[in-house]
């Protein structure tokens, strides 16, 4: 059942992604508007979607217990894949403002934009969307920290204002929703119906938003480089695949058990495609933000197909 859920979903998203791209070939969606579309998103539908999903998760020990771990796993991650970029950069010999580009795009998916609305439909009670966050949360720190130094060396943003930037909407909502949850605060009816159809939005905004990035610059040249092959098989197959070996060996050997709502977001939030914001911040530090765009398209097309190949090798192991 969950693997058909999985499947629509993506086609879902890939549909909404070429209405992006259709609607921004025809001017329906100009700079101007997909630069907004963005910021509503992020200000205003994510973290209604959060604090919607987040309120509704019971509260117990597993939950809490999952929690640690998804954080502690979301690091391990992480950590592989920039490691694992650094190391491809050096074997492919890729140099420059694009070398710094491979080690980020391997490093940070688009685990908020294209995953928080495919484990909100995946996992409708929202603990999955709860797990989503905390890896989406750990991502970040290093997208302000590690992130920051691969594009310039750390000589544009000072530590305060990468500091700055860890302090969103949607860490807000994150915060506000688990005070709620904690507390045991319920949110009013009418105010509940608000925030949780606002949250919805998300998805057909986001994949939009998406598809009017693909649609930015003529991408054929993405399917001929070699380098981009390699980000995303270490992205999207390798490392989520050792990370799967990593919980496994855990339960087996030392008894530190997930649940399987759990290991399915960690995991999968880790094979996600590159983050679309990568192409803005390469924008912003003067980086080679046409090639982000490349590893954006191409891996976001090949996710339709790892996605759900990720999701049944999880199942199975």
């Amino acid at each position: 059942m969950y693997f058909s859920i999985i499947t629509n979903q993506i086609l879902i998203l890939a549909f909404l992604a070429i209405i992006g791209v259709i609607a921004t070939k025809f001017n329906v969606i100009s700079e101007e508007v997909k630069n907004s579309i963005a910021k509503i998103v992020f200000n205003i539908t994510l973290p209604a979607l959060i604090i919607a999903s987040v309120t509704h998760v019971e509260l117990n020990h597993e939950l809490l217990y999952n929690s640690l771990l998804v954080f502690i796993l979301s690091n391990i991650g992480i950590i592989l894949l920039f490691t694992t970029g650094r190391i491809s950069r050096k074997i492919l010999n890729i140099k420059g403002k694009k070398g710094n580009i491979h080690v980020i795009h391997t490093m940070l998916g688009n685990v908020a934009f294209l995953g928080y609305p495919l484990f909100s439909a995946l996992f409708p009670g929202g603990e999955g969307l709860f797990y989503a966050v905390i890896f989406h949360l750990t991502q970040d720190i290093y997208i302000w920290t590690v992130g920051v130094y691969e594009f310039n060396n750390s000589k544009d943003l000072s530590f305060k204002e990468s500091l700055k930037h860890l302090i969103n909407p949607n860490i807000i909502a994150f915060i506000i929703g688990i005070v709620m949850l904690v507390f045991g605060l319920k949110i009013p009816e009418y105010f509940d119906a608000t925030v949780s159809g606002l949250g919805k939005t998300t998805i057909y905004l986001a994949m939009l938003y998406i598809g009017a990035v693909l649609a930015q610059n003529p991408m054929i040249t993405a399917f001929k480089k070699p380098e981009i092959y390699m980000l995303i098989f270490n992205k999207m197959f390798f490392i989520p695949f050792i990370l799967l070996l990593i919980i496994n060996l855990a339960s087996s050997l030392f008894g530190i058990h997930i649940g399987n709502i759990a290991k399915t977001v960690v995991v999968m939030q880790t094979a996600m495609p590159c983050m679309a914001m990568v192409v803005v911040l390469a924008k912003k530090f003067g980086s080679d933000d046409v090639h982000a765009t490349e590893n954006l398209f191409l891996s976001t097309i090949i996710s339709l197909a790892s996605l759900p190949f990720i999701y049944f090798i999880v199942q199975i192991f």
